[in-house]
């Protein structure tokens, strides 16, 4: 922990962690991004000049542009449309209500019609154009006002107060307008927003074009917003150094993101819209770090690396990319722990949280440098390597990745076996560290049914069961390295795991696993926890049934999804951030689960849930979260107010769930492809699965529903692979 953390202003970690954020709505906010530059507006194209809002221009954290308004003679302009389905553009129409033109003429409303182009080639680059649709020429004052506060991430969610670093006067060259800020970690950073043509006159932050339009005829402005990071006695860094070079590379890869989509075609045309939204954001959510791409967690408060949601989004679209997962798999391996830091909540052999690259992590003010307080990243990093080897084949990973596997295995095995008993507990020690290391990282979102919340040490359900099945997938991986021993103590291991599990983790009286075990017993809520563990196997055969049972009462199934925690406990809130809300990705890994147990109805019923769902929700994306209310009282999902949107493995629910659905399970080691019992639910009665490669194999396989079956067809095949069929 830094000396400097004392500074006044500084709060408790309860305190810090008692929102989400403290930022205002995002609700509608449009997204743009590419890399690591971000840039999250209102519907409008707008950001709001006032504090607490999350949208603005980001870059390493920091928000280099949190101010942009835009005024038609002092008046915003009417939206009549907006989209930023592309992910690297934006377009955005707008007219004018009645007003006065410069000359005093009255110009009828819904006489001009202005369109914003904007795209993100490392830089924001925008074009305002103006139709005139009178017969009169009309003279406007066209107006923008910018401002940036280049704050933190962790400023702008309420986490940490402000450095002692001033934003520098605004300035004007007559080319381009500069807004600069000199911060406590010696980096200068700048904002410059260059116009062609110049404006015609400029104050302070505010910039007027006035434009003269003949009848019919149109005027445009081009704006460029780019930001510039300079370190001491270091060239400027940019996000890219060629914008039209980098435009191009945009484009080229998106036309790849929608091929793929090629790969998958449908009987449904809106899922077909659904699938190719999801995966267009997944493309918009990529970023790389020491020369290996990962996506980055969720806009705006996550764009960043987190270990346990690169991973579960890269494991999510295995079966269309195997390529990422490597990837993901390399760069959370170079931040693996080797040392103990309780600043950081560092463990050796443990896996990171969430790295940030903002001021507070360059002044060590903030413990996210990177952070390593989670439980599940370890154990989720083995099971992306063993599902990674289970498509491609890839031994040679496993060799390269051995050391940093034994590493995860001792730390499972000795830094988080904290009580001895062999389950994986967790405990914050860094005063400003996470109190919930589970994916569900809320300070309230491990209670009792009495309403107190959970003490540390805290073992929760579905991380047993990561570890489970983490063991189980390694066995055979270490044996085709010639280490039999060790593969016979991990499954010697899991299954006491197993037995462990299923003895202490049953509520007899509830009928239902406890959500975790902590410092004075048994958490004893009805939550989402204990269903991810269908997903990891470790459920023993003779409770499953009352666990599907119980997930699908009205209590936790709204009809749209399962939620985080029932509505008849006692910190349900629908629209609670981890105590009520739905999680499109938790349940994405819940119906992995049913499939894995054999329960294809239910399985089918959560993925018509989250597909009717997808189609409710604007450009059909899924966001983070929603809220926990029933589909029977609203009819449509109710939006969590500060959810990101998009999300990385939320965008990743829909291809995880087809593919459970499909009953796809690949064991390229042997050379198979396994199917077993495909079920396409009511509204697909047919997908084409073109280009299935497993090992360096390729198969296309066609789904048909006929009546309540679903039959398969191999229709091609290259390579020595044998498909089973199951049915």
């Amino acid at each position: 922990m830094p000396g400097t953390s004392d500074r006044e202003g500084i709060r408790e970690a309860w305190d810090i962690y008692k929102k989400h954020t403290l930022s205002t709505s995002i609700i509608n906010e449009m997204v743009i991004r590419d890399n690591e530059l971000t840039f999250v507006t209102q519907e409008h194209g707008e950001i709001p000049v006032t504090e607490n809002y999350g949208y603005g221009l980001y870059y390493h954290d920091c928000r280099y542009l949190s101010g942009f308004l835009i005024r038609l003679m002092d008046t915003p302009p009417t939206r009549v449309l907006s989209s930023d389905e592309k992910g690297f553009r934006s377009t955005l129409m707008v007219t004018n209500p009645e007003m006065k033109d410069c000359t005093g003429t009255t110009v009828p409303k819904e006489t001009l019609l202005g369109t914003i182009a904007t795209v993100i080639p490392g830089c924001i680059r925008q074009s305002h154009t103006i139709r005139n649709f009178n017969t009169f020429p009309v003279s406007l004052n066209l107006t923008f006002e910018f401002d940036a506060d280049f704050a933190d991430m962790f400023t702008i969610r309420g986490i940490y107060p402000p450095t002692a670093a001033k934003v520098l006067p605004v300035r004007y060259d007559g080319k381009s307008l500069y807004f600069s800020y000199e911060g406590e970690d010696k980096l200068c950073r700048n904002t410059i927003i260059t116009f062609e043509p110049s404006p015609t006159r400029v104050k302070e932050k505010v910039c007027t074009f006035e434009l003269k339009i003949a009848p019919h005829d149109l005027q445009t402005v081009n704006v460029e917003i780019s930001v510039k990071e300079i370190r001491p006695g270091q060239e400027p860094e940019r996000p890219v150094k060629n914008p039209d070079q980098r435009m191009n590379q945009i484009m080229r890869s998106y036309v790849a993101t929608l091929e793929c989509c090629d790969y998958i075609p449908t009987s449904n045309n809106i899922f077909n819209s659904i699938l190719s939204r999801s995966l267009a954001d997944l493309k918009m959510m990529r970023m790389s770090l020491k020369g290996h791409e990962f996506h980055s967690a969720g806009v705006p408060w996550y764009d960043a690396l987190f270990g346990r949601d690169s991973i579960i989004s890269a494991l999510q679209i295995l079966p269309l990319e195997a390529g990422l997962a490597k990837s993901t798999l390399l760069v959370n391996a170079k931040y693996q722990s080797n040392r103990l830091d309780d600043w950081r909540d560092q463990e050796p052999g443990k896996m990171l949280h969430e790295l940030r690259l903002g001021e507070l992590a360059n002044l060590n003010l903030i413990p996210q440098t990177p952070y390593y307080g989670t439980v599940d990243t370890t154990p989720l990093f083995l099971i992306l390597l063993i599902e990674y080897v289970n498509w491609t084949g890839d031994i040679e990973l496993v060799k390269q990745l051995e050391g940093n596997v034994d590493q995860a295995l001792k730390w499972i095995d000795i830094y988080a076996n904290t009580e001895g008993n062999g389950f994986t507990y967790y405990a914050v020690k860094s005063p400003l560290g996470i109190y919930n290391h589970g994916w569900k990282d809320s300070p309230d979102s491990i209670s009792r049914s009495d309403g107190t919340l959970a003490k540390q040490p805290i073992a929760v359900a579905e991380v047993q069961g990561y570890v489970y099945m983490a063991k189980r997938g390694l066995a055979p991986l270490l044996r085709q390295l010639g280490r039999k021993s060790d593969a016979s103590r991990l499954e010697k291991e899991a299954g006491e795991l197993k037995e462990r599990f299923n003895r202490h983790f049953w509520m007899k009286d509830r009928k239902f696993f406890a959500q975790a075990l902590d410092a004075e017993g048994v958490c004893d809520v009805i939550s989402s926890n204990p269903a991810q563990c269908l997903w990891t196997g470790i459920i023993d055969q003779k409770y499953v049934k009352y666990l599907v049972d119980r997930i699908f009462r009205n209590d936790m199934f709204t009809e749209w999804g399962i939620r985080t925690l029932s509505s008849k406990e006692r910190r349900y809130n629908p629209l609670g951030y981890h105590n009520g809300t739905v999680w499109p990705h938790d349940n994405s890994i819940i119906t992995m689960g049913l499939r894995k147990y054999g329960f294809i109805n239910e399985m089918s019923l959560l993925f018509t849930g989250m597909y009717e769902a997808s189609r409710a929700f604007e450009g059909y994306r899924l966001p983070e979260c929603f809220a926990g209310l029933a589909r029977s009282e609203y009819g449509i999902p109710v939006k969590y107010p500060v959810a990101c949107s998009p999300q990385a493995w939320a965008s990743g629910t829909i291809p995880f769930m087809l593919t459970a659905c499909l009953g796809i399970a690949p064991d390229a080691l042997n050379n198979r492809l396994i199917i077993n019992k495909p079920h396409l639910p009511s509204w697909l009665d047919n997908v084409q699965f073109n280009n299935v490669k497993v090992g360096n194999t390729l198969t296309d396989l066609n789904f048909r529903r006929m009546e309540e079956d679903t039959l398969v067809n191999v229709s091609k095949r290259s390579g020595d692979i044998n498909v089973l069929i199951e049915y």
